[in-house]
């Protein structure tokens, strides 16, 4: 819902229109590099946040680097490149993107 009403208002490039389709609404800006290597990120994070015993910042911030990592690489979609504008994914030969 927050992603139709960014698009309709301010026009975010790279939302699709969310009419009743759901996250698969949201095209896809991450490439496979970038997913395995948020993956990977959030894994270590996630694994980090099990060791550490003190310090309440730390453990927000281990915990919030774990959700957004392995969201992301999972939803193939961020937030953040959608603002900048920006694709890591290869394009393919051939193919023009719209």
């Amino acid at each position: 819902m927050i992603w139709m009403i960014l698009e309709r208002f301010i026009g975010i490039p790279g939302l699709k229109s969310m009419t009743g389709e759901g996250l698969s609404g949201l095209e896809p800006n991450i490439g496979k590099e970038d997913r395995m290597i948020r993956f990977v990120i959030g894994v270590a994070a996630l694994i980090a946040l099990t060791f550490v015993k003190k310090g309440f910042v730390i453990r927000y911030l281990l915990g919030l680097a774990a959700i957004v990592g392995l969201t992301t690489a999972y939803m193939k979609f961020s937030p953040v490149y959608a603002l900048i504008g920006e694709d890591t994914r290869k394009k393919k030969k051939g193919k023009k993107k719209e």
